[in-house]
């Protein structure tokens, strides 16, 4: 989107109300919204990158996590709330660069913490203290951590491979101070109606209006497998407590000899990456990660806008 008062305005004032629209579908599960602020510039190979970019990022990314029991339910709910969705959307195309297009992920593998409020730490590490469980990370919400998205695609035969290694890796991260929690995400489609990537006639009578008269035809113009990446794509959704511990945490890939070695078992599968992206959660709903630690499978919808 394009990084300006304006928009950051119509994202804060547009984004609550579309969440209130898609909670009236029983398979949503919560979101988690995201502002890009940098690049992890990876040793110099993308030497351009900072960690902290926010003000010279234009466009800058946007990127919306919306969670779900079923892929099934995200597509049912657009087709339910069709004018709700567009007449909101419609309210934020001023600001978009590219976008929105929605691909959806499963979640194969995760260990994320529950997010608490600095007065609920004390009750919570003494729980677990009493209880004689480990005693888990604090994890604040609402922009106070940096997320770090790590977009692999990979070779065609060894994806189990590259979710196997990926996984060690982020158990070596748990060793790195400030590392909160991870998701490996696998790309299995995408929504077409979630994309406004409609039928001819649904595009055409989207143009031909400013959101106030949502098109008669609304069917999207692929089905959601259909759009399934070859090589498949995988996010590695990592959360960390600040700035300073992903930089330092996430570089022991390349200056720790024992980290390096269990990351280049992921670095022998990948046709492209890892290219990191570093984003701010400054709107979310955490209860979502209450069901993915209790039932253990959340589809997520991510709705990405950018350059």
């Amino acid at each position: 989107m394009v990084n300006a008062p304006e928009s950051f305005a119509a994202f804060e004032s547009v984004g609550p109300k579309v969440c209130m629209v898609t909670a009236n579908h029983g398979g949503f599960l919560g979101f988690q919204n995201h502002i890009q602020v940098g690049v992890f510039p990876m040793g110099g190979r993308f030497g351009g990158a900072k960690m902290d970019m926010h003000r010279e990022l234009n466009p800058i990314g946007l990127a919306q996590y919306t969670m779900w029991k079923r892929w099934e339910d995200h597509e049912e709910m657009h087709m339910e709330q069709f004018d709700s969705i567009f007449r909101l959307c419609s309210k934020c195309l001023g600001m978009v660069v590219e976008g929105p297009w929605e691909d959806v992920y499963e979640i194969v593998a995760h260990d994320m913490p529950q997010n608490v409020g600095m007065t609920d730490v004390p009750a919570v590490l003494g729980a677990s203290f009493m209880a004689g469980e480990e005693v888990p990370p604090v994890s604040l919400p609402y922009g106070q951590r940096i997320i770090a998205i790590g977009d692999h695609s990979v070779i065609q035969g060894r994806e189990e491979e590259f979710e196997q290694a990926v996984v060690k890796v982020m158990e070596q991260f748990k060793k790195a101070p400030g590392f909160l929690g991870y998701m490996i995400m696998r790309q299995i489609g995408a929504s077409a109606v979630g994309s406004f990537q409609l039928e001819p006639d649904g595009i055409h009578q989207a143009l031909q209006t400013l959101g106030d008269n949502p098109p008669s035809a609304r069917d999207g113009n692929f089905q959601l497998m259909q759009a399934e990446k070859k090589p498949t794509e995988y996010i590695v959704h990592m959360e960390w407590a600040d700035m300073k511990s992903a930089m330092f945490g996430i570089s022991r890939v390349v200056v720790n000899h024992h980290v390096k070695a269990v990351h280049d078992k992921v670095l022998a599968t990948v046709v492209q990456g890892p290219y990191i992206t570093l984003w701010n959660p400054l709107m979310e709903d955490t209860s979502w990660r209450e069901y993915l630690n209790e039932d253990g499978t959340v589809k997520v919808d991510e709705s990405v806008s950018q350059s």
